[in-house]
């Protein structure tokens, strides 16, 4: 029995969840090809059959562990059409986003050991780190000096979803959320000024 177009475009799915899941839960150097491959219920030898190399099969997933962060955030620009800043960062700074790694921002969750990765990975982060100001920018009335500010608020954003998640106590974590909050809801800080 052959092997088809569509059965290989299955597997190659198979592989990339695999990925994925391995990249949410445990971190981009945790990803290995016999282990994905093993996982989709494939043979180590097969690899090369969907991926160019193990970089490219890990920015593939990169970009699926993103995609599915983003879902939330393009969910969100949907529902609410002009979000405002506040309840942008609400999405990012939630206690619920901060305990659940697997189902939260891509960024959030690679940002410190992206440094670590190749250009394929990082050039899938950036691109994601780059649309998500952009959808800040326009809360914030668009133009140059909201792309300014907007770097800056998810910057901030991402930096304290880090630290929230590695000190490992709730109390440094609530203050972590809430002084990052304010700061960058601060009507001070949002004010972008003149192009």
């Amino acid at each position: 029995m052959g092997y088809s177009q569509a059965d290989k475009a299955r597997s190659r799915e198979r592989i990339l969840d695999a990925a994925a899941r391995q990249i949410s839960e445990h971190g981009l150097d945790s990803v290995s090809v016999a282990d994905s491959m093993q996982s989709a219920g494939l043979t180590k030898g097969a690899f090369y059959a969907h991926f160019a190399s193990r970089e490219a099969m890990i920015a593939e997933a990169a970009d699926r562990v993103m995609q599915h962060g983003q879902a939330r955030i393009d969910h969100f620009f949907r529902v609410k059409k002009k979000p405002t800043v506040a309840q942008i960062v609400d999405v990012w700074l939630d206690p619920e986003h901060i305990e659940n790694l697997g189902d939260g921002c891509g960024i959030c969750a690679l940002a410190g050991e992206a440094r670590y990765a190749g250009p394929e990975v990082r050039q899938v982060i950036a691109g994601h780190f780059e649309k998500n100001v952009e959808q800040i920018a326009q809360a914030l009335g668009g133009g140059r000096a909201a792309t300014a500010r907007a770097t800056a608020i998810l910057t901030a954003i991402v930096g304290a979803v880090s630290m929230a998640r590695a000190v490992g106590s709730p109390e440094l974590t609530q203050v972590i959320l809430e002084n990052t909050r304010a700061m960058v809801t601060h009507p001070a800080f949002l004010k972008c000024s003149s192009e």
